[in-house]
């Protein structure tokens, strides 16, 4: 064991010497100490005495304390309030944190005597004799009294000054919880709630202290420890004078547990642990940032722990690893940089010499993984610079393990030839048997494909292999990466109702970690299957719902972590459509600006509806020619684009140009299997067919997108979609079938008015009132066309709108 040299209690250890004793450490010894005395000894098969006055242990609470005991003697250091706290959440008897808190008070007021005779009690159980089954109730081989003998031989080695270190350490570990009174009322309350304290008190006499005194100046001068006698004996002296002299011990001000449990550790009290509970808490740490971020320690509250274990294990490079992903997680590059090259200096400095190969293997993984941190911050040049470097490493030494790793990260940083390596990556990591980057190669690959022609069958079957191979090797974090993937594969092609269902099916996984008992998985798939469904309420209006459902995404998923800029993302894309429909350009813009900050392509396809909606027809332009340049506009994208800059070309009045857009973009989305967006598409090119007087070809085209839309669509594209099909009913109309139709037609304007008000898409209710006042007035219909004209003047006053004008004619 690498650490420290020397004896004193200030947290270093030897190679010899695995345990300190702290305040922490004996209040575990007394919990197990008031544990032993409440329940059977495990070799005793008698029936409970029936004229016991101690309470039977259940089941239930024998297995939560043995559970929180193995938990407590394997963790860290902690404040008195966090352990109670603890305590206090468990399953536990009543009378056993009882007669647990007494034991605390009963210590605090009894002197040194009262820390030696608890380990008198753990001495008598090491001894390998029938006394210590007496004593506590476990094998003295076991994992908990492993932990005792080694504080009895940790405690043992302390000289007579640092026994009385200990104790006035003890008693400040007691008193940042608890404060002193000086009422007698409150103390005889105190003592009446614990009937146990003067039974169970075990107080020495002042000869057998003396006794142990001698006999730890004896072992100190066997250690070469010099000791001042005289200097000791005063201190000891003054420590048990001041306890004995208090009129009434320290106790509790009402309410008697509550008022700790609140509090926090103080910052002057150093915090306490061995290098096995400083490896045991970066292990459990750096397991929840990767399965559930929330579960772990905040940022700063990390780094702040992280620190603290440093300062004790300089030569822990372990915990400069769990700096670098605190690091990540928070977007820190600079300190995830320091905190890498720090890692993998001190794994280097102490690997064994006789291996040569063990520190090539540490250079190509920290080669390794600092590529991934370039990737992580969008660094791809020189991510791929530094891979290649790794890889060379990898070649020399023939680690094929380390060569599928980097080529995982080749196909996610290489700009083209994506396919072919991912192929490759998954061929060989078969061959290997490294399940989880075949597994993981098989969703990239599908999700890569998303945006080419491949088929849909294609891409389900390469999801449908890779949650094969989560099923079978249990690979929690990929089985909700896959439902995750199909849900976006779904929302890609434009069925909405697929998408969720698959994400609620996501958030109904069984989403418990194997490897970790009462640990969840949580992470980005969850947080997108969240969204998935906040997107969903918001398209069908309830924005109220949305809002809730992603309310519930910010307390899951706080601001610091990092898969924040999701729901972040999906807020403002909400709020955005929502201030476009309204017409409140100014909120808008500001939304869309702070949209680039992490979508920025995304932010310019928004910001060209919003130049089209405000009547910038030469911005749109401008903006439109830059985006057709940009290699990322592709597939989806693509087709967005087109279609915004069709609808800018007819509210310029240049309903010709816009055909070939409208045309170009149909093609477009049947060759990469865009089912919804092809919808939306035919209902374009109908708006515009009907004014070129285009009928046969309008009603082609409503009749090939009315159904998807309806079916799939969002609240406003159905209202849309209705209203283009009104218009084209209008304009078939002819004979003596035309008045007919005209009120026909008027009457079904009301559901149409009623879904552009849901969304408050107030200047397409402006256009569907003039609409309907218009029918009103061919047929002759003049009451109900005032009341039409009437509605139409109150909502233009209460909701002005200065470019409405310029939109009128698109779709």
């Amino acid at each position: 064991m690498i650490g420290f040299s020397g004896s004193n209690i200030s947290g270093c250890w030897n190679k010899r010497e695995r345990y300190v004793v702290t305040p922490h450490s004996i209040s575990i010894v007394l919990f197990i100490e008031k544990y032993a005395q409440l329940r059977p000894k495990y070799w005793d098969g008698s029936p409970p005495d029936s004229n016991s006055t101690l309470p039977d242990l259940t089941p239930l609470e024998r297995k939560a304390t043995s559970l929180m005991i193995v938990k407590l003697t394997q963790g860290g250091d902690m404040a008195l309030s966090e352990l109670l706290q603890v305590l206090e959440t468990a399953s536990l008897l009543p009378h056993h944190i009882t007669t647990f808190m007494t034991a605390l008070h009963q210590m605090y007021c009894g002197g040194i005597d009262s820390l030696l005779s608890v380990f008198d009690s753990v001495e008598k159980f090491c001894a390998l004799d029938q006394i210590r089954m007496e004593a506590f109730p476990s094998l003295w081989t076991s994992v908990v009294g492993i932990y005792l003998r080694g504080l009895n031989l940790s405690f043992r080695r302390l000289s007579f000054s640092q026994v009385t270190a200990l104790y006035q350490r003890f008693r400040e570990y007691y008193e940042e919880c608890f404060a002193t009174t000086g009422s007698h009322l409150q103390q005889h309350d105190i003592q009446a709630d614990l009937p146990m304290a003067a039974e169970e008190s075990h107080i020495i006499e002042d000869a057998d202290s003396d006794a142990k005194m001698e006999d730890l100046m004896e072992e100190s001068k066997d250690n070469d420890i010099d000791v001042d006698i005289t200097s000791c004996s005063d201190e000891v002296m003054a420590i048990n004078t001041t306890t004995k002299e208090e009129s009434h011990p320290l106790v509790l001000q009402p309410p008697l547990r509550h008022r700790c449990l609140n509090g926090n550790a103080s910052g002057n009290q150093t915090i306490h642990s061995t290098r096995q509970q400083a490896e045991l808490f970066i292990s459990q740490q750096a397991t929840l940032l990767q399965v559930n971020e929330t579960a772990a320690l905040s940022p700063p509250q990390l780094q702040e722990k992280i620190r603290d274990l440093v300062k004790l294990n300089p030569d822990l490079a372990e915990a400069h690893y769990l700096s670098y992903l605190n690091c990540v997680r928070s977007k820190e590059f600079s300190g995830a940089v320091h905190s890498l090259l720090h890692a993998y200096d001190g794994q280097l400095i102490h690997r064994d010499s006789g291996r040569p190969e063990d520190q090539g293997r540490g250079f190509r993984y920290a080669t390794l993984n600092l590529a991934a941190l370039h990737a992580q911050f969008g660094h791809r040049k020189v991510g791929l610079t530094i891979l290649k470097e790794a890889i060379c490493l990898a070649q020399e030494c023939s680690d094929h393990v380390c060569l599928q790793h980097c080529l995982s990260w080749l196909y996610t940083l290489s700009p083209g030839h994506k396919s072919q390596l991912m192929r490759r990556s998954m061929i060989k990591s078969s061959e290997l048997s490294l399940s989880y980057l075949s597994s993981l190669g098989r969703l990239n690959h599908a999700s890569q494909l998303a945006n080419t022609k491949a088929s849909p069958a294609l891409l389900l079957k390469s999801v449908v292999q890779a949650e094969a191979l989560n099923c079978h090797h249990s690979l929690v974090s990929l089985q909700h990466s896959a439902w995750s993937l199909r849900a976006a594969l779904w929302s890609h092609w434009g069925v909405s109702a697929m998408t969720a269902l698959t994400s609620q099916l996501l958030l109904h996984l069984n989403a418990q970690h194997p490897n970790t008992l009462g640990t969840f998985y949580s992470s980005h798939p969850t947080c997108t299957a969240i969204c998935n469904m906040s997107i969903g309420l918001a398209n069908m209006g309830e924005y109220q719902l949305a809002g809730e459902v992603l309310h519930h995404a910010k307390e899951r998923f706080p601001a610091h972590g990092q898969y924040s800029h999701t729901w972040m993302f999906t807020q403002a894309h909400i709020t955005l459509t929502d201030l476009l429909h309204q017409g409140r350009w100014t909120e808008a813009q500001s939304v869309i600006t702070s949209m680039a900050t992490t979508e920025p392509l995304e932010a310019k396809i928004r910001q060209c509806e919003l130049l089209v909606a405000k009547g910038e027809l030469t911005k749109v332009w401008d903006l439109l020619g830059k985006l057709h340049k940009d290699p990322k506009v592709v597939g989806e994208r693509r087709v967005r684009v087109l279609l915004i800059e069709s609808c800018a070309g007819v509210a310029g009045g240049g309903d010709a140009i816009a055909v070939p857009l409208v045309v170009e973009a149909l093609t477009t989305a049947r060759e990469h299997h865009l089912v919804y967006l092809e919808a939306l598409t035919h209902l374009h090119t109908a708006n515009i067919q009907l004014q070129l007087g285009r009928l046969k070809e309008a009603e082609a085209s409503v009749r090939h997108g009315l159904g998807v839309v309806l079916s799939e669509g969002s609240v406003y594209d159905q209202a849309r979609a209705r209203l283009v099909s009104a218009k084209l009913q209008v304009s078939k109309a002819s004979g003596s079938e035309r008045t007919r139709t005209f009120l026909k037609t008027a009457v079904s304007l009301d559901i149409v008015t009623k879904l552009f008000m849901k969304v408050k898409a107030y200047h397409k209710v402006r256009e569907t009132l003039y609409l309907k006042a218009r029918l009103y007035h061919e047929v002759g219909c003049n009451e109900e066309r005032n009341k039409c004209a009437l509605e139409f003047r109150k909502f233009e006053l209460q909701h002005s709108c200065q470019s409405y004008q310029l939109t009128v004619n698109t779709f």
